[in-house]
């Protein structure tokens, strides 16, 4: 299992309030009130499409078994994950206070993880997209490229989408999405973790 990161300091209460959305019938991995520090192969609150409307969901981050699981993909141009987002009903949003970065690599250090945030939005959305696994369901991050030069520290980062494009994501067709996929400005970028995650409470396991 990779080492993604990532953390939300925001209740299931205030996540349906702030994005007026209701919870889905039948949240997958367990009822939860709050999920604060995120990790690869845990749950983590997703917003998706549902029969009833668009609703938060409880998912699995990482589509896949063991270390082999997806996490993350680099673009919705692969054949397989351009199937899947092909379809509105398998696209998701994940709501994050902050996110772990990936650096390049560079001659004699690691690859190494850096936190982000954004300066302007305490809780922004990044694109993801959903299956069933067994019987709970999954998610996956996508991202897009920094696109901020080849020597960028970073070369990829969470395919972050704004206030205004949710709806598009979430509802749109795939010539509609496809522009999504442009990097975050820089200057709305903040290196660095804004404040301690939250603990994991868990109110009930269903």
């Amino acid at each position: 299992m990779t080492g993604d990161r990532a953390t939300l300091d925001r209740t299931a209460e205030a996540l349906c309030r702030d994005f007026a959305i209701a919870w889905s019938a039948g949240a997958s991995w367990g009822t939860w009130t709050q999920l604060g520090d995120l990790r690869a192969g845990h749950p983590a609150f997703v917003i998706r499409h549902t029969p009833e409307g668009t609703g938060l969901d409880t998912q699995r981050w990482g589509i896949g078994e063991g270390p082999d699981a997806t996490t993350r993909i680099p673009s919705l141009a692969l054949p397989w994950w351009r199937r899947l987002a092909e379809r509105p009903a398998q696209r998701c949003l994940i709501p994050l206070t902050a996110a772990t970065l990936t650096a390049r690599a560079r001659p004699g250090r690691d690859r190494r993880a850096a936190w982000f945030a954004l300066a302007d939005e305490p809780v922004f959305t990044v694109a993801g997209l959903w299956r069933e696994s067994g019987d709970a369901r999954c998610f996956v991050m996508v991202e897009c490229g920094a696109d901020h030069g080849a020597d960028a520290l970073f070369p990829t980062m969470p395919m972050i989408v704004a206030v205004p494009d949710r709806e598009r994501w979430l509802h749109g067709a795939m010539q509609d999405i496809a522009a999504l996929g442009r990097p975050c400005p820089p200057e709305r970028l903040r290196i660095g973790l804004p404040r301690p995650a939250a603990p994991i409470v868990h109110s009930s396991q269903g």
